[in-house]
């Protein structure tokens, strides 16, 4: 049976009073009254349902996936007209026959995938074998996010439905093997995560272009105060003040410097040989030096006053971690921090966003962590947990360690 119907209109009249706040809050407050908003609504939806109902929703988000990587496949959200925003009517349908003859597949396929879709309310159903956009299969007209989904799809999929698997075959020990996890059993493949990826430009294409998609690189400068905390002494010359460890491309830096344009001292960029040659050609600031270095090896920069991984540690267990944070450590003085921006999983009342990331790393064997498990890494690296730089309304964070007093 479904919920008592006192449950119901419980969450009917609280779903109408956040509806009421949410149109006039601002700020972090609109931000929370929207999270909740969303936590009462689904709440609802399972409440409605018969149990076994739900059930079966948990069991068809396997194949609502599926019909959305073939919509992405064969490129039917760009083929779906847009609605010209002038006229009368805010659909512009088309039909199953036409999608078909501009993707070059079947009619009885892509009627099968858009009548799934549409049940999901992907695209609506404006007529027998006629759809239109809505606002869902809308974002999946920006080609990052069309990106993301696939890579999510493709590379962590596989590790997603080999982990039970996987964690039966390990007697469920927490994966801390880099080179022997759920994606090698799922994807067939004796490469790593990242090997596999490198080992294919398609695949390491989508994922870049999946990752822009990501908002993290637009969290951390509100964390952290860079300017005031590293300049707060006075800086020498040549001294370094921040190195970005695994930087990429050096957006972060870029970024930091946009956003501090008084941050005074040396920036350096640190990644394999490859990125960072892709980084100066992809015309890197002059303000940037670039240096080709494994964070598998002692750092060799000596006493920077911070050493930053943005989204680096994540991907990696922590035995893999403690050795990078080890190598880190080895090079820092005792003015010097280590700076991680991550998300940080809260000790209660997770969201499904970082539980199920979570997850997922689980699957190529890294780990979103929680304050104490940041903790606990960082001393394992010989180094002290100093200060969590939150954000008010978000679980992006820098995790900032230093040294331990003498």
């Amino acid at each position: 049976m479904t919920a008592p119907p006192s449950t119901l209109l419980s969450l009917v009249q609280k779903i109408t009073n956040l509806g009421d706040t949410f149109q006039t809050a601002n700020g972090f407050a609109h931000q929370e009254t929207r999270s909740r908003l969303i936590d009462a609504a689904e709440k609802l939806a399972i409440a409605a349902r018969y149990p076994d109902e739900n059930v079966f929703f948990a069991v068809t988000r396997t194949t609502q996936n599926a019909s959305i990587r073939i919509a992405c496949a064969l490129n039917i959200f760009v083929v779906v007209p847009l609605a010209d925003p002038r006229a009368e009517l805010p659909l512009k349908s088309i039909s199953v026959a036409d999608i078909a003859s501009a993707v070059n597949a079947e009619p009885v396929v892509v009627a099968r995938v858009m009548r799934a879709l549409a049940s999901c309310h992907i695209f609506a159903e404006t007529g027998e074998d006629t759809y239109a956009h809505n606002d869902l299969s809308r974002a999946f007209l920006v080609p990052e996010t069309l990106s993301m989904f696939s890579e999510i799809y493709d590379m962590a999929g596989k590790a997603a439905y080999a982990l039970p698997e996987f964690l039966a075959r390990t007697n469920y020990k927490n994966p801390e093997d880099y080179n022997n996890s759920a994606f090698h059993l799922g994807a067939h493949t004796d490469l790593g995560f990242w090997e596999y990826l490198e080992a294919d430009e398609k695949k390491l294409q989508a994922f870049n272009n999946g990752m822009r998609s990501q908002a993290t690189v637009k969290d951390f400068d509100s964390s952290y105060p860079f300017e005031a905390e590293l300049n707060a002494d006075p800086v020498g010359q040549d001294e370094v003040v921040l190195v970005d460890v695994g930087g990429g491309r050096g957006h972060a830096l870029e970024r930091i410097k946009k956003r501090f344009p008084d941050l005074k001292g040396k920036l350096v960029l640190q990644d394999q040989a490859a990125v960072i040659k892709d980084a100066l050609a992809g015309g890197l600031s002059s303000d940037i030096e670039a240096q080709a270095a494994s964070f598998f090896e002692p750092n060799p920069i000596k006493n920077a006053r911070a050493y930053f991984f943005r989204r680096v540690l994540h991907d990696w267990s922590d035995g893999v971690c403690q050795t990078i944070l080890q190598n880190t450590a080895v090079s820092m003085g005792s003015e010097s921090r280590v700076l991680i921006a991550e998300y940080e999983v809260p000790a209660t009342g997770a969201t499904a966003k970082l539980t199920m990331q979570d997850i997922n790393m689980m699957g190529i064997g890294g780990c979103e962590r929680t304050e104490k498990m940041w903790a606990k890494l960082l001393d394992s690296a010989g180094l002290k947990l100093s200060r969590m730089w939150r954000t008010l309304g978000s679980n992006f964070v820098v995790v900032e360690g230093r040294l331990p007093e003498a």
